[in-house]
C-alpha cells in the first residue's frame, strides 16, 4: 500500500512537469491529449481529432471516473469510414484511499492488460478499444460508446440489485460459455501472453497472503456494520475458511482453467441486437483471471437474481450453462460443475465482505448490502459449510 501511495505522489510531481497522464476529465478533453493517446495506441487509420468537448454525461462506477467525450474529426470520407462522435473514457477515481487500494491490488492493471492484449481475441461482444495508456499510478482507457449503438441496453448496479429475469440470465450464461470455451485448458504459454500470472489476484507472487489478510481484516467490520445480514455465525464460517486458505485456493484453481470475466454481475453485461435476436456482451474486465468457468456462472447468478427466484431455477441454470459449453465443444461433468459452484460461492461472499468491511468501493451502500444478503443466502442454501468441512 505504501508503494501505491508513493506512485500517486510521484504522479503529482510529473503533472507539475507536464509528464503525467490526465487526472481529470477536463485535462483529457483536449485535442492534444486525445490525439496523443490515439497515436500511442497505433490507431493510424483515424484522422486527427480537431475538437473535444465534455457533454456532461457521466456513469456510476465503484472506482473510476467514467464519462463521455464528444469529438470532431478532420475532414474524412464519413461514408467510407464512419467515425464515432462520442467515446467512453475511464480514468482513476479522485478518492485517494480507493486509488491506493486499486494500485496495490492491481485491478486497474488487469483491465488495461485485457484492453491491450486480450480484447481482440474475445469471441463475445465487448467495447472496441481506441486507446489504453498506463503511467505511474494512472491509466486512461478510451473505448467505444455503447450507448450510441441502436438497440443496445446497458445495466446499472441498481438494475442488478433489483434482480434480473431467468430469461436474461440464460442469455448471459450462453455468453459466458462462448467466452470460456475459447480459452478452455489454454496452455501456460498462451495464458502468460494474454494475461500474465503476475496480474492474478490469487496466484501471483504474494497473492494468497494478500487476499487472506484482506478477508480476515474485513470480517469483523462487516459484522459490525451489517449484523442483521452477516451474523456471528457467518463471521465464524469465514474465519474457518481463511484458516484453510491454501487448500481453498488450491480447490478454486485446479485445472481445467479458462479466461473468466471475474466480476460477471448484471451491471457488467449489456444487451444488444444481433440480426433481430437479443444477445449479451460484457464490459469492465477488472476482475479477469484464469479460473474455472463456474466462477463466472455462480458470481452472476448469486449477485444478479433474487434468492427465491434463483433457488427455484438454480439447478436448471447450471445445466443450461453446461449445455451451452457442450455446444461449443467443451464437456463439463454436471456433478463437478455443481461442486465447483458451491466452492466459488464463498469467493463471491468474500468480495462483498471486503468491499463493505474495508470501506467504500461502491457508490451505493444499499446495493452492496443487497449483494451481501444474496451471498449469505447462497452459502446457506448450498451448505458451503459442509463442503468446507470436507476440504
Amino acid at each position: 500500500m505504501a508503494s501505491a501511495v508513493a506512485r500517486i505522489g510521484a504522479d503529482h510531481i510529473d503533472e507539475w512537469c507536464g509528464a503525467a497522464l490526465p487526472r481529470t476529465a477536463a485535462q483529457l478533453a483536449q485535442t492534444e491529449a486525445i490525439n496523443a493517446l490515439l497515436r500511442s495506441a497505433g490507431v493510424t487509420a483515424l484522422p486527427p481529432v480537431t475538437r473535444v468537448a465534455l457533454p456532461g454525461v457521466r456513469f456510476e462506477s465503484s472506482n473510476c471516473q467514467n464519462f463521455l467525450i464528444a469529438l470532431e474529426w478532420a475532414e474524412a470520407d464519413l461514408e467510407a469510414q464512419p467515425l464515432p462522435t462520442t467515446l467512453y473514457v475511464k480514468l482513476p477515481c479522485e478518492e485517494l484511499g480507493t486509488r491506493a487500494f486499486a494500485n496495490a491490488i492491481g485491478f486497474w492493471a488487469v483491465e488495461c492488460a485485457v484492453a491491450r492484449c486480450v480484447a481482440t481475441h474475445l469471441p463475445i461482444r465487448v467495447p472496441r478499444v481506441f486507446a489504453v495508456a498506463e503511467r505511474g499510478a494512472r491509466f486512461v482507457l478510451v473505448l467505444e460508446d455503447l450507448c450510441a449503438e441502436p438497440r443496445t441496453r446497458l445495466f446499472t448496479n441498481r438494475d442488478m440489485a433489483a434482480g434480473t429475469t431467468v430469461e436474461r440470465a440464460r442469455l448471459c450464461l450462453e455468453t459466458f460459455a462462448a467466452l470460456h470455451a475459447e480459452f478452455w485448458s489454454a496452455g501456460a504459454a498462451r495464458r502468460e501472453t494474454l494475461l500474465p500470472l503476475a496480474l492474478h489476484p490469487y496466484l501471483a507472487p504474494g497473492g494468497r497472503a494478500v487476499t487472506r489478510v484482506l478477508n480476515n481484516v474485513a470480517i469483523g467490520p462487516t459484522h459490525r456494520v451489517a449484523p442483521e445480514i452477516f451474523t456471528a455465525a457467518h463471521a465464524a464460517l469465514c474465519r474457518e475458511a481463511t484458516s484453510k486458505w491454501d487448500a481453498l485456493v488450491d480447490a478454486w484453481y485446479r485445472e481445467p482453467l479458462t479466461l473468466i470475466h471475474g466480476d460477471s454481475h448484471l451491471a457488467n453485461c449489456f444487451e444488444y441486437d444481433h440480426e433481430g435476436v437479443p444477445r449479451m456482451g460484457m464490459l469492465d474486465f477488472q476482475g479477469a483471471q484464469w479460473c474455472h468457468g463456474m466462477r463466472d456462472v455462480q458470481y452472476f447468478l448469486i449477485n444478479s437474481l433474487d434468492p427465491a427466484l434463483l433457488a427455484e431455477h438454480e439447478s436448471a441454470l447450471i445445466d443450461h450453462y453446461v449445455g451451452a459449453l457442450a455446444r461449443h465443444g467443451v464437456v463439463l461433468d454436471e456433478v463437478d460443475a455443481y461442486e465447483r459452484y458451491r466452492a466459488y460461492a464463498f469467493q463471491t461472499l468474500m468480495v462483498a465482505v471486503v468491499s463493505l468491511g474495508l470501506g467504500s468501493l461502491t457508490e451505493r451502500d444499499a446495493t452492496l448490502r443487497t449483494v451481501l444478503a444474496r451471498s449469505v443466502a447462497a452459502v446457506e442454501r448450498l451448505d458451503f459449510g459442509e463442503w468446507l468441512a470436507r476440504l
